[in-house]
């Protein structure tokens, strides 16, 4: 007889753990949709990949429920005569600014709207719950949803368009809203020009707030970042090597080559850190494929670069592990690898071993397992 299952909602969880699993990944470009957002160190953390908001299965499928209400919305649009384009060449319609690094995908272009029959428009879907829908209503799209205007606006601009209906359902109630949007050239150019400044910065604008417990900031996918001294992802983006380049590009001046996106998201064994994504360090000195920083709390000297410490360990690491001198003994000892790690809690009345005291083992020990334990004592 075959096993029970070990719940009756066993089904549930099994399609809430499929939409887990789906790959979650940075977009390549600087998108249309944040540029609205208040932190201009949130637009460029993202756009440099410094970190990676993973979403649960629950909200990978609500996500997914407004995508699929867009195939409804150019059902409707089609049903009462709007000429819909959703597509050029089998994919969402694009539109990019002239470095081809900021810009977005259209949810259509569409003629015969009924508020202004002849014009060509952008179309732009979105899904709200009762509380935004009724503040959608009362206020509109700019005042209601500055991030979503702004969106319309840089699709507007790219686009070389004057006109865009705002197309927003009720989730709660399947009630309906839609808003005539018109072009305002001031707005795009100073949206335009933000988005350039991001793009061309070479460190991280200032915080919006240097107050961890700022509305802004506790939510935000780059708390531990800006407020908890971790490091950014080791990747191409957050490597002092990598630039921004025309045509969408990145160029790598250690290499000394273009990047293609595969690339980019790996990194390589040459990265470096720009340094002010190293939050406990401060640049001391530097060379041929190496940065040297000053411990900013123990006042040890540590490097980033091959031979010394990784740009994958210093990620992985809280900044109360790097020059610890536990573990720069077990480092300089067993050639250990920081592979994880989480802040520690303060000692007890019996302190913490400084095993840089002891002297170095006649023969290796669990040497053959170093590299799998993280350094809060528990096995990967």
């Amino acid at each position: 007889m075959p096993a029970l299952p070990v719940s009756q909602h066993t089904t549930a969880s099994k399609v809430v753990e499929w939409w887990a699993e789906k790959p979650q990944e940075h977009r390549p470009h600087l998108g249309a949709s944040l540029i609205g957002h208040d932190c201009d160190r949130y637009l460029w953390l993202t756009f440099r990949w410094a970190a990676l908001a993973k979403f649960e299965g629950r909200m990978l499928r609500l996500f997914n429920t407004g995508v699929r209400e867009e195939t409804r919305i150019h059902e409707e649009l089609r049903g009462i005569g709007v000429e819909l384009h959703t597509h050029d060449n089998g994919k969402q319609i694009a539109c990019r600014d002239e470095s081809g690094h900021f810009g977005g995908s259209v949810d259509g272009i569409g003629r015969g709207f009924p508020e202004a029959p002849k014009a060509w428009a952008v179309l732009e879907c979105k899904t709200h719950n009762a509380s935004s829908f009724k503040s959608l209503k009362d206020k509109g799209v700019k005042d209601a949803k500055p991030r979503h205007y702004a969106q319309m606006q840089v699709y507007m601009g790219l686009l070389e368009l004057d006109r865009s209906l705002y197309y927003a359902v009720n989730k709660d109630t399947d009630e309906v809203f839609t808003e005539w949007v018109h072009y305002d050239q001031a707005v795009f150019e100073k949206l335009k020009e933000r988005a350039t400044r991001i793009i061309d910065a070479t460190e991280p604008p200032q915080r919006i707030s240097e107050d961890p417990a700022h509305w802004q900031c506790k939510g935000c996918d780059f708390y531990q970042l800006c407020h908890q001294g971790r490091v950014a992802l080791p990747n191409c983006r957050t490597c002092c090597h990598a630039s921004p380049v025309e045509n969408g590009r990145w160029h790598c001046s250690s290499h000394n080559k273009t990047l293609d996106e595969m690339v980019q998201r790996a990194g390589c064994e040459r990265h470096l850190f720009i340094p002010a994504l190293i939050p406990f360090g401060t640049p001391v000195d530097g060379g041929e494929g190496h940065i040297e920083y000053q411990h900013k709390d123990t006042g040890r000297n540590f490097i980033n670069g091959p031979g010394h410490y990784s740009s994958k360990e210093l990620s992985a690491a809280v900044a109360g592990i790097v020059t610890e001198p536990t573990v720069e003994a077990l480092r300089a000892t067993f050639g250990a690898k920081v592979t994880a790690s989480s802040p520690t809690p303060r000692a007890g009345k019996r302190g913490r071993v400084d095993l840089s005291k002891l002297p170095p083992p006649k023969e290796p020990f669990l040497d053959d397992d170093l590299d799998s334990v993280n350094w809060t004592g528990e096995k990967k």
